[in-house]
C-alpha cells in the first residue's frame, strides 16, 4: 500500500479537476488539493519539519486544516490533531506530551496558546489567520503558503505505508487524555473498508459537519472521499438548522454522525420535505434502536452503525446496507476479530454481557501503542486482545451489541471525557475539599455530565459560582450541566469513590440544573 502523500497525487492525477472537497463557498478540485498539499509540504519543510516530527494543529474545520495534514503527509511527519477547545495544562501537556516541534494555531484560538506559551518554551509556532488576511506576524502562515511553490517537495526521504501518520487524542478515566499513533496504512486501511462495506463510489459526496481533530471525519469522510474517487463536503460547525440545506445544496448522498447528531436532527420540526434530500446513508457510533428506526422512517437514511476506536483502527464493526439490525452495532469488519471476555479473558457465548476486545488479523492495521506510553499500552493488551474497556454481546446471527463502559469516562455528544480533567479543575476552587464527574443518561447527549462536591468545612459557594470557575478553565464540551454538593462521596474500603453508586443514584431533589439557570 502507499503512504497518503502518493495517494493523494495518484488521485489528483486520475480525477484531475473533479471536486474533491466543498467548503461553504469554496471548491477544490482533486488538482487543486494536491497543490494545496505540495504548497504546505514546501511551507513545512522551509520551517524545518522532517519526517517523523510531530506538528501541533489547533485549527476550526476549514480547508487549510487538510492542506496541513496532506502537507505534513507528504513529508512524512505527523499531524497532532488537538481539540481546539482545550486550554491551561490540559494544553500545555497535549503539547508537550506529543513531543511537537511546532504548533500550527489558528488566531481564533490564539488567546488560548499565548496562556501557554511561556510554558512551552523551544516550541515554534504559525499563525493562520482564519479571516484569509495576512496577519502583522513574521510567521504568518497564509503568508508562507502564498509564498510557497505548488511543486513537490524536493529531498523527501522513502516514505511507508507503516510509518506513523498522524497522532489522535483519546480520554483516560484516572488521568490525562492519552496519544494515539497510527500509521498510513491503518487510517488508509480503514477508508478502504469502509467504502466497500458501505457501498460508496466515485458518485457519492460525503458531508460532515464534526470537528476535523476528530477521528470520524478524517477517516469516515475526507479519508473515504479520497480513496473512492468521490467529494466531501466538509462545513465549519454542526448546525441542526442548516444541516438539511446542506445536504440539498451541495447533493451530498451521505454524512457521518456521532452520537448526539442523530437525536439532534430528530427534534427538529418535521417538514413534508423531510425525505426529499439526496442523502441515503449515514454512518458513525451512538445510534439506539429507537434512534435508528426514527432516521429511517423520517427521512428515508439507512443507519449504518459502527463500532470502533481509534486504538482499534478506527472502527471494527458495521451495519451493512441493506443488511443492518436495529439495535446493534453490526457485525465484524473484515481483518479483525472480535469477541466478547468474562474478567479472567475466557470467551463468553452468544447472549452473555462481557468486555469488547479486539485484535487484528492482518499487520499494521491497528495503532502502534499510546505514544510514550507502553505501560497504558500494556494495560490494554492483556493475554494479545485489545480491550476496549467497553461492555457488549454477541448475537447467534454475529450482530454485536455496546452495552455501557466498563471504564469510567463520560460520553457527552461524542466526546469521550475524562472526569480527572473536570474533578482536577473543580478541586483548584478554594472551598472545594473533593469532586466526582460522572455521566447522567441523556436521550440527545448521551450522557450529560454531573459533578458531586464535597466543601470544606465553613466554606460555602454557589452552584453558578462553581460553572463560573470551570468556564474560564475547562473546554464547552467538558462544562457540567448538574451540581450537587453532598456531606460525603460514597467510597469503597479502600476510599475509591464508588461513581457507580453515583451513577446508579441519579439526579436528586437537591441536583442543581444549569440548564435551568442559564
Amino acid at each position: 500500500m502507499e503512504p497518503l502523500g502518493t495517494i493523494l497525487t495518484d488521485k489528483a492525477r486520475e480525477n484531475k479537476s473533479k471536486p474533491y472537497l466543498y467548503f461553504l463557498d469554496k471548491e477544490v478540485s482533486y488538482e487543486g488539493i494536491n497543490a494545496c498539499a505540495n504548497q504546505m509540504a514546501n511551507v513545512f519543510a522551509e520551517l524545518g519539519v522532517v519526517k517523523e516530527a510531530h506538528v501541533a494543529l489547533i485549527l476550526p474545520n476549514c480547508p487549510e486544516y487538510l492542506y496541513c495534514w496532506f502537507g505534513l503527509a507528504k513529508l512524512g511527519a505527523v499531524s497532532v490533531t488537538i481539540n481546539s477547545q482545550f486550554r491551561g495544562e490540559s494544553l500545555e501537556y497535549l503539547i508537550k506530551a506529543s513531543d511537537s516541534k511546532l504548533v500550527v494555531v489558528a488566531s481564533d484560538f490564539l488567546g488560548q496558546y499565548e496562556e501557554i506559551a511561556a510554558k512551552i518554551g523551544g516550541i515554534d509556532r504559525v499563525i493562520f489567520d482564519t479571516s484569509g488576511q495576512v496577519v502583522n506576524d513574521s510567521k504568518s502562515l497564509n503568508k508562507l503558503f502564498d509564498q510557497s511553490p505548488t511543486t513537490p517537495p524536493a529531498n523527501i526521504p522513502l516514505i511507508r505505508d507503516i510509518d506513523p501518520l498522524i497522532i489522535t487524542l483519546t480520554s483516560g478515566t484516572t488521568g490525562l487524555p492519552k496519544l494515539v499513533r497510527n500509521s498510513h496504512r491503518a487510517y488508509i486501511t480503514a477508508a478502504q473498508d469502509l467504502v466497500s462495506c458501505a457501498e460508496l463510489s466515485a458518485q457519492d459526496c460525503i458531508y460532515s459537519a464534526l470537528p476535523l481533530y476528530h477521528v470520524n471525519p478524517q477517516v469516515y469522510c475526507v479519508l473515504s472521499a479520497l480513496v473512492a474517487n468521490a467529494s466531501v463536503v466538509v462545513a465549519p460547525r454542526f448546525s441542526a438548522s442548516k444541516f438539511w440545506d446542506d445536504i440539498r445544496k451541495y447533493q451530498a448522498t451521505a454524512f457521518s454522525y456521532v452520537g448526539a447528531v442523530l437525536p439532534i436532527l430528530l427534534a427538529q420540526p418535521q417538514y413534508p420535505s423531510d425525505r426529499d434530500a439526496p442523502a441515503r446513508k449515514c454512518f458513525g457510533g451512538g445510534a439506539p434502536k429507537e434512534v435508528y428506526e426514527k432516521v429511517s422512517q423520517r427521512f428515508g437514511v439507512e443507519v449504518l452503525e459502527m463500532y470502533g476506536m481509534s486504538e482499534t483502527g478506527t472502527w471494527n464493526t458495521i451495519n451493512k446496507p441493506g443488511k443492518g439490525k436495529a439495535g446493534t452495532v453490526g457485525q465484524a469488519r473484515d481483518g479483525f476479530e472480535v469477541k466478547i471476555f468474562d474478567d479472567m479473558d475466557d470467551e463468553l457465548p452468544p447472549g452473555k454481557i462481557g468486555e469488547i476486545v479486539i485484535r487484528p488479523t492482518k499487520p499494521y492495521i491497528m495503532f502502534d501503542g499510546y505514544y510514550k506510553s507502553p505501560e497504558e499500552t500494556l494495560k490494554c493488551s492483556a493475554n494479545w486482545w485489545f480491550h476496549t474497556g467497553d461492555l457488549g454481546k454477541v448475537d447467534d446471527e454475529g450482530y454485536y451489541y455496546f452495552c455501557g463502559r466498563k471504564k469510567e469516562s463520560i460520553r457527552r455528544g461524542g466526546e469521550n471525557i475524562s472526569p480527572y480533567e473536570i474533578e482536577r479543575e473543580v478541586n483548584k476552587h478554594p472551598a472545594v475539599a473533593e469532586s466526582a464527574a460522572f455521566g447522567i443518561a441523556d436521550p440527545v447527549m448521551e450522557e450529560e455530565i454531573e459533578v458531586a462536591i464535597v466543601l470544606h468545612p465553613g466554606h460555602k459557594v454557589t452552584p453558578g459560582e462553581i460553572i463560573a470557575w470551570c468556564e474560564t478553565r475547562l473546554p464547552k464540551f467538558m462544562m457540567p450541566r448538574y451540581i450537587e454538593f453532598m456531606e460525603k462521596l460514597p467510597k469503597s474500603a479502600s476510599e475509591k469513590v464508588q461513581k457507580v453508586a453515583l451513577k446508579e443514584r441519579g439526579l436528586t431533589a437537591n441536583t442543581w440544573d444549569r440548564q435551568k439557570h442559564s
